[in-house]
């Protein structure tokens, strides 16, 4: 799974990285955070809707972590939808809508996760080799309530790849500059989808955090420092 990530990216990071045409007021005034959770508001590149005068171009939104099917009533469902298996995407009732429709990628610096031990579980912020801003293929959708319109997205993950595997048993699914495209394409079919949620990940590094990142008040650049690694003592 992928419950908790960091994105301090600075605003033109974001629309040189992902190629945004367009940000929504409100994507531009999220700040930097080291701890985003599941129900909290985070910048997505969606695809502005096919037709009309103006061409598809993407569009940088806030969302809210969790995403709402448009049939569900009560919208804290998302609090247990904030990641979609790759695997089951495609037939899955409260995804497979989004899946054909509404794909978007989540920006992002890295993600955490948490290697469980005989002693406890220690977290590892997993990001870039290169520091390059990293992208999760995402699913959105967006309700009205009230006369408020409201963006929820959700993440897909997969097996875990790699040296990752000793963490963790998942991953998110994490998308090359060259395949994000495609990822987007209105177009695109199950088996081209399901083709790059199959590419391999960019080359990524890990390091063991202190465990102040599990408690989602903490949001600071202290929580990607490293730490000493208790397996090492």
């Amino acid at each position: 799974m992928c419950g908790r990530y960091a994105n301090f990216l600075d605003e033109q990071d974001l629309l040189d990285d992902f190629a945004v045409a367009e940000a929504a007021g409100d994507a531009r005034l999220l700040p930097p955070s080291w701890n985003i959770g599941p129900m909290q508001l985070a910048p997505i590149v969606t695809l502005t809707p096919v037709g009309g005068d103006t061409p598809p171009h993407r569009r940088l939104v806030a969302a809210r972590w969790g995403l709402v099917p448009t049939w569900a009533k009560d919208p804290s469902i998302g609090a247990k939808m904030f990641n979609a298996r790759s695997e089951t995407v495609a037939e899955k009732p409260s995804f497979r809508a989004a899946f054909a429709q509404r794909r978007c990628l989540v920006p992002a610096s890295g993600y955490y996760e948490w290697q469980a031990r005989q002693d406890g579980k220690q977290p590892y912020f997993i990001y870039p080799e290169d520091e390059s801003p990293l992208a999760f293929a995402g699913l959105w959708e967006t309700r009205k309530d009230a006369d408020v319109r409201t963006f929820t997205f959700s993440i897909l993950t997969t097996a875990a790849r790699g040296d990752l595997a000793a963490i963790h048993d998942r991953q998110p699914v994490m998308l090359g500059a060259e395949v994000r495209d495609a990822w987007m394409a209105p177009d695109a079919s199950p088996a081209e989808l399901a083709a790059v949620m199959a590419t391999p990940a960019p080359a990524m590094a890990t390091r063991p955090v202190g465990k102040a990142v599990g408690n989602i008040r903490n949001d600071d650049p202290s929580l990607v420092a490293p730490v000493p690694d208790p397996a090492d003592a």
